[in-house]
């Protein structure tokens, strides 16, 4: 027997289903951040001169996480 009627269940799954997709952009998102970074950190590897937050910003930019 539910201790929820069916106003209070659709309402729950779709709170479930708004906070999923939500939490996949925002892994997503990281990922991408993360990624940018991974590239920056590379580049400045090759160049040690580079300025890391310059590499990084470039990078955020290509993967269009800005």
């Amino acid at each position: 027997m539910s201790t929820y009627n069916d106003d209070e269940e659709s309402e729950l799954k779709i709170k479930t289903e708004n906070t999923a997709d939500n939490t996949k952009g925002d892994l997503e998102e990281m990922g991408d951040k993360m990624k940018a970074g991974a590239k920056a950190m590379g580049n400045k590897m090759k160049d040690p001169d580079r300025d890391m937050e310059m590499e990084y910003d470039k990078e955020k930019l290509k993967e269009g996480t800005y």
